[in-house]
C-alpha cells in the first residue's frame, strides 16, 4: 500500500528526520529487467548515529520556548535511555538492519554480496554518489534509514516502532537507476510525502518510556519485527 507521507518539523534538539530522501522521486522496478540483474551488492547502510524516541504531537511544543526546551531535553533523554536499552539486550540495529536486508533480497531472487568499504559519515544520511569498482556485480543496492526507534502520536498515547528507509538499486553496467523508494514502518499522522507504508503491529506497543527500559530482551524484538517487516516490503519490490 502507498500513502502520501509528510516530515514532522521537530523542535531544536530532537532527533529528527533525515529530510534529503523527501526530494528523490520514487521509481519502480521494472520486472523485465530481472532477467539481466542476478548479483547484487548490497552497499554498506547509512543509519542515524543513535536510535530515536519520539512524540510526534508533545504537548509541551504547544508552550512557547519553555516548552519547546522541555521537549528537547526529553528527546534526548529518551533517545539515551534506547540506546542503553538496546545495550542491556546486546542488540545492534546496524547489523541487523543489513542482515535483515541482505536475507530478504536474497529471497527476492539476487545473490547478494555484501560491500566492505566503510560508508562515508558525510553519507550516512544520502545515497553515496559513487559507487566501488566490482567484478561480477549487475547492480548496487544502496540504503540509508532515516529514522530507527520508537514513537508515539501524543503524549497520553502508546509508542510503537518507527523505521524509515529509502532504497536505490543502481546499474552497474551504466549507472541507470533501476528502482528508488521509500519505506515507512510506523505512524503516518500528519504526512504527505509519498512512500511505501508498513502498518504497525499493535500488539507491540509501550505504554511509556519506563515500559520501553523495562524489559530490553521485548524491546529489542519489537524493533526487530520492524526491521524484518521493512526488509521484507523492500524485498517484495523486486519480485
Amino acid at each position: 500500500m502507498r500513502l502520501f507521507l509528510t516530515f514532522l518539523f521537530l523542535i531544536p534538539g530532537t532527533p529528527a528526520f533525515l529530510t534529503g530522501c523527501g526530494d528523490l522521486p520514487s521509481q519502480g522496478f521494472e520486472h523485465s529487467s530481472h532477467t539481466a540483474i542476478k548479483r547484487v551488492c548490497l552497499i554498506p547502510l547509512g543509519t542515524p548515529e543513535h536510535t530515536q524516541v519520539q512524540i510526534m504531537n508533545p504537548i509541551g511544543a504547544g508552550f512557547g520556548v519553555v516548552g519547546t526546551f522541555v521537549e528537547s531535553r526529553r528527546a534526548a533523554g529518551a533517545s539515551q535511555e534506547m540506546e542503553s536499552t538496546l545495550v542491556a539486550a546486546h542488540y545492534d540495529f546496524r547489523t541487523s538492519l543489513t542482515n535483515s536486508i541482505a536475507a530478504a533480497v536474497g529471497k527476492a531472487g539476487f545473490t547478494v554480496t555484501r560491500g566492505t568499504d566503510a560508508r562515508p559519515d558525510k553519507d550516512r544520511g544520502r545515497f553515496l554518489t559513487k559507487y566501488p569498482v566490482m567484478k561480477k556485480i549487475d547492480a548496487y543496492l544502496d540504503v540509508y534509514a532515516s529514522y530507527v526507534g520508537f514513537e508515539a502520536p501524543q503524549s497520553s498515547t502508546a509508542y510503537r516502532p518507527r523505521l524509515e528507509i529509502t532504497a536505490r538499486l543502481v546499474s552497474a553496467r551504466d549507472s541507470q537507476t533501476l528502482f528508488q523508494d521509500r519505506i515507512v514502518y510506523g505512524s503516518v499522522e500528519n504526512t504527505d510525502e509519498q512512500a511505501v507504508l508498513v502498518k504497525a503491529d499493535e500488539s507491540q506497543s509501550f505504554r511509556n518510556r519506563a515500559a520501553l527500559q523495562a524489559d530490553p530482551t521485548r524491546t529489542a524484538r519489537a524493533l526487530q519485527a520492524a526491521i524484518d517487516a521493512v526488509a521484507w516490503e523492500l524485498a517484495k519490490q523486486f519480485m
